[in-house]
């Protein structure tokens, strides 16, 4: 008799102890264990249209978005040969141009190389615009892990907003201070649109050639050019709770639609171009 009530306090207990823990606080990312301290993970995708790998890339971004949740902050941006149209009779496949001056000058437009030099897509950067820290699709998930415990050292909020009078984007952001730092301070600003349905070349479909493919994540333009604003210098030490203010505008295009469009926003170091923090936001909520 005392065994069997010894096993029912001890199954009681047990029952307890995991109910207890079925609500964790904080800002934990999908499916893993590791808290996740707030810092997000930007990955420039360099593609295009006509390049047939290129899907195996946009599939691993669906993948870490699914595992990393909010942590992730992707942008497509074609460029290279990979990102010429075809044609220009639009009854025709590769007719669309998703070129970008952003892509243009960082991947390379046509035949030219950009900054980053020779390129194979599909390639990116993550979380640092220095041409040497180029990497493959197979890295991106051992990078944004490696920075998920990591302090953000700044906050960004994105105050976006859109005039159909004028077709004018806005964003006003706002950088605020959570370390103490001497660091010289950049600020890039893009629209980025999702839902785009257009042709792709996938060679792991047959056939390779695709009418409807949904392309997602893709820049559509840069506020404030292709280094963006230098926002701090150096020798001006921040303190924590210090906020930096910045406003941009920018016209959109006619075949945009500004449901699927999204601001996103990153700091990064003047100096090692490491990308310091990012954030997206709704255009048109």
């Amino acid at each position: 008799m005392k065994s069997k009530y010894f096993y029912i306090i001890i199954l009681s207990a047990f029952v307890a102890l995991f109910f207890s823990c079925d609500e964790i606080e904080g800002p934990y990312i999908k499916d893993e264990a590791t808290i996740w301290n707030g810092k997000k993970t930007l990955i420039l995708d360099f593609t295009g249209h006509c390049c047939g790998n290129c899907p195996r890339a946009h599939k691993t971004i669906d993948e870490l978005i699914e595992k990393f949740g909010d942590a992730v902050v992707p942008v497509a941006v074609h460029s290279t040969y990979f990102a010429m149209p075809e044609t220009t009779d639009t009854s025709k496949a590769f007719h669309y141009d998703f070129r970008t001056s952003f892509g243009d000058f960082w991947g390379g437009r046509d035949y030219a190389y950009g900054h980053l030099g020779e390129i194979y897509l599909p390639t990116g950067l993550v979380n640092n615009l220095n041409p040497d820290q180029v990497t493959n699709t197979n890295a991106w998930a051992g990078l944004i892990a490696s920075f998920l415990t990591t302090y953000p050292e700044y906050n960004i909020e994105i105050y976006p907003s859109y005039s159909s009078s004028d077709s004018l984007a806005k964003a006003d952001i706002k950088i605020i201070t959570n370390i103490k730092n001497h660091r010289e301070l950049s600020l890039l600003v893009f629209i980025v649109e999702d839902g785009i349905i257009q042709w792709q070349k996938d060679y792991s479909a047959t056939p390779n050639n695709i009418k409807e493919y949904e392309h997602n994540h893709v820049l559509r333009a840069s506020f404030n050019g292709n280094f963006g604003d230098k926002i701090k210098d150096n020798n001006a030490v921040t303190i924590i709770g210090d906020e930096i203010n910045k406003s941009y505008s920018l016209k959109i295009n006619n075949d945009w639609n500004i449901n699927n469009c999204s601001i996103v926003a990153f700091v990064y170091d003047t100096e090692t171009k490491e990308v310091l923090q990012a954030e997206t936001k709704i255009l048109n909520e």
